[in-house]
Formats: structure tokens, sequence, C-alpha cells
């Protein structure tokens, strides 16, 4: 009788034990213990970003108004670009995909000359707006988004050729110019809602033709851009994602 009172023990406690490591692997178990969030990116955001900018402008006399022919001469400048971003991204498992839309300042004004009087003859860039639509991709690190981006640019700032040596002056501004831009860059989120990020871009809008006279003194504009801007963003009604 008592051997069979000890085996029946035993056994209760056995199923006990079981029963209380069952527990501790199952989902009840862990109802006290913090579950590890994932973030998601998909979503619809909007945002904000500053830095700065470095353009340059080439110019070619083509009919040799100036020069000879074919002669070039550069002006680079150095500015601010700032402004905002909205954009929607689409995630599936470690990659996103999305589309986004830049549009703000870009303050690259300065002036050139090849020769030694930049008072009467020169070419210059003016501060203006800009925007772009990029497609992006990415891949997802926890909370880091690395990414690439490229699409369609637009800047309005005027490119311009004066000759100042004869009265009136003759001169001659192009503005509203088309390009392409291409970049990259990290994101990071510090809470479902808020994401920081530093970003790459470069713009090249291409060649452009200014008639100084209207008689073919013909010269062309190359204006290339490089920016380096800071940034955050906000995304609308995110949430994290607990592990299942």
């Amino acid at each position: 009788m008592k051997k069979s009172l000890v085996a029946a023990t035993v056994a209760a406690c056995g199923l006990c034990g079981a029963a209380n490591a069952a527990d501790m692997y199952s989902p009840a178990g862990l109802k006290d213990v913090p579950y590890v969030a994932v973030p998601t990116w998909t979503g619809f955001y909007i945002g904000a970003h500053v830095g700065g900018a470095w353009a340059d402008l080439q110019t070619t006399d083509v009919a040799g108004y100036w020069a000879p022919a074919g002669s070039q001469w550069n002006n680079t400048a150095t500015g601010v670009i700032g402004g905002g971003q909205l954009g929607y991204n689409y995630q599936t498992g470690a990659f996103v995909f999305g589309v986004e839309a830049d549009f703000g300042g870009l303050g690259i004004s300065h002036r050139q000359s090849p020769y030694a009087r930049p008072d009467l003859y020169y070419s210059n860039v003016d501060s203006g707006f800009y925007a772009d639509v990029t497609g992006r991709s990415g891949y997802a690190a926890g909370p880091a988004l690395f990414y690439v981006k490229g699409g369609w640019a637009y800047f309005d700032g005027g490119l311009n050729v004066t000759d100042g040596t004869v009265a009136p002056a003759l001169s001659v501004t192009k503005t509203g110019v088309d390009g392409w831009t291409i970049g990259g860059g990290i994101e990071y989120k510090i809470n479902p809602s808020w994401g920081v990020k530093g970003e790459y871009r470069y713009f090249d809008f291409g060649n452009v033709s200014a008639d100084l006279t209207g008689l073919g003194d013909t010269f062309q504009h190359q204006l290339t851009v490089n920016t380096v801007t800071v940034g955050v963003n906000y995304y609308v009604g995110n949430v994290y994602s607990p592990l299942k």
C-alpha cells in the first residue's frame, strides 16, 4: 500500500512538472515577458530635410563669340538645400519598395567669368525651386533601412550668360530645366511613427542652349549638383507588429 502511494505521488509530481514546463514555452507563459517588436516600413510618410549643395555650371562658347569655338569654363558654387518630402513604402520580407517626391529650395547663386573682368563677361546660376519624383528600393535590417533612389528632377533657377561690353548689355537667361537624379541613404526608426535619415543625391540637368544675341552666338550650359542632407519622416498611422 505504501509503495503504491509513493508511486502515485511521484507520478503526480512528474505531471505537474511537465505542465509547468509547457507553460514556460507557451504564449501564456510569456505574458509578462516583453516581446521583440519588428518595425514595419509599409505606409505613407511626410517629412523635411536640410543640408549642403555643391553645384558646377559648365559653360561652352559653342560659336566662338568670346573665345575660340568650343572653349569652356566652370562656375562652381556652394550653398544650401532644404524642403520637404512625401512618399509611400511597401515592405515584403526584408525588402522595401516605394515612391518619393522631394521639393524645396536650392540656394546655389554664383557668377563666374572666363576672363579677368567678371563684371563684364560672365555666366551665372541663380537659386531657385527644385523638385524630384523618384522610385526607392531598400533593405530593412531591424529599425534601419538602407536604400537607393532615382528618377526625374526639375530646377527653375536661372542659367545666365551676360556680355556687358556693349550697350545695352546682352544677356539671356534659361529657367525651368528638367533632368534626373540618383542617390541613396540610411533611415533609422526611433519609434513606430518617426524616422531620421541621412541622404546623398546627385542631380544632372543636362545641356541647355542659350542664344546670346539672337544671331547665332550660342552658349551651352550643363548644370550638375551634389547634395548631402539630413532629414526626418513621420509615418502616418504606423505601428509596430509583434513577433508571433
